[in-house]
């Protein structure tokens, strides 16, 4: 089980201080957490949870060693640490660790390690913040990790932000409300692009080739770390349109071997080779959710619908990160595409929809 993910009162964040926060953390986030622990067993427990301490510049190195998993800065530690919006308590970080002209070893300065959080698989920061990422149209909340532990780059703290202007206290909204905290959580623990290069198979190797240093190699263009397509696989489509025309379409499909199972069985398609990720809606939601047309109410695709339902598909994929293992009873029945056979799920909705009409 995913436990005790840690969430204190005093850890939500205001929008102001003389503003009551909106948000009833003892129903919504109690809820969504008591649901994912049922649904998620995590491989490798963690014990203590001790957070590394961010630089005072974007200067810094890992050190992938076992026994020694502190993140080592160039120059000095900065004054606060934070997961997303969210400052991290002090009583949750390492010592700071400074590396002399950026050579090694590294010494350690200042308060010495902390007591962390204790029998935690995992820390989530919560926070109600009117942040730039808010402003922009129809933004609910965001969620992401902000760090991994060292031997099997599980993430292991993170945050999720709800936008105050888009909360309801409306008790028909709850409903909503929560399958929307569900779906932020799932990515800071695991359905997310800056996450794939760090997948495991089940014996507990990459997926995606790693460097000297332990990390996988860096897309600069995308902003994160480049998967292998043993995880994700770009796919050349030919896709009809009008006029008897067909042009060529590229999906990104997730091909780990639970997901394509899942989705096979799903669309009733045995040659499908994977599942389809978003390829719309820029940052943040493009290749960072299931393709809204072929799973639609699912509750990790990237726009809200009613009756968001977790599918068996999603529990897949966060078996297949090689950190957790899934409860499959807890998993909601999808009827979006069920059946629905390989020209659904691989060609074009016109293709689908004019073969229906000559039936």
């Amino acid at each position: 089980v995913i436990n005790k993910v840690h969430l204190k009162a005093n850890h939500v964040v205001k929008r102001d201080v003389n503003e009551h926060l909106r948000i009833k953390t003892t129903k919504l986030f109690p809820q969504a957490v008591s649901y994912l622990e049922k649904t998620f067993q995590v491989r490798r427990p963690a014990g203590t949870i001790l957070l590394s301490r961010q630089c005072a510049t974007n200067q810094y190195q890992y050190l992938r060693k076992e026994n020694d998993h502190h993140r080592c800065c160039t120059e000095e530690c900065a004054e606060h640490t934070k997961c997303g919006p969210v400052i991290v308590p002090e009583e949750h970080l390492q010592q700071c660790r400074v590396c002399c002209g950026g050579k090694w070893p590294c010494g350690a300065v200042g308060v010495p390690d902390q007591e962390g959080v204790r029998d935690a698989d995992f820390v989530l920061y919560v926070g109600a913040l009117a942040t730039e990422r808010c402003s922009h149209e129809n933004i609910i909340s965001y969620a992401a990790y902000c760090q991994q532990e060292a031997k099997m780059d599980r993430p292991i703290a993170g945050y999720a932000n709800l936008c105050p202007n888009m909360i309801s206290t409306q008790p028909q909204e709850f409903v909503g409300m929560l399958s929307t905290v569900k779906h932020e959580i799932i990515h800071a623990l695991g359905f997310s692009a800056g996450l794939f290069a760090f997948y495991h198979d089940k014996d507990g190797n990459p997926l995606t080739s790693r460097f000297a240093d332990g990390l996988p190699p860096f897309n600069y263009s995308l902003g994160l770390y480049q998967w292998s397509d043993k995880v994700v696989r770009k796919v050349e489509r030919l896709w009809d349109i009008r006029d008897n025309k067909r042009v060529p379409h590229t999906v990104y499909l997730l091909v780990t071997p639970r997901v394509v199972d899942e989705a096979r069985k799903h669309f009733n398609c045995p040659i499908l080779e994977g599942m389809e990720l978003e390829n719309q809606g820029g940052m943040g939601t493009e290749l960072n959710h299931w393709e809204k047309r072929l799973l639609e109410n699912e509750a990790m695709t990237g726009s809200h619908t009613q009756n968001r339902v977790l599918s068996r598909i999603t529990l897949a994929l966060m078996e297949d990160t090689g950190w957790y293992k899934a409860n499959y009873s807890m998993a909601e029945k999808l009827d979006w595409g069920r059946g629905m056979g390989c020209d659904f799920v691989r060609r074009s909705c016109k293709f689908w929809i004019d073969q229906q009409r000559q039936k």
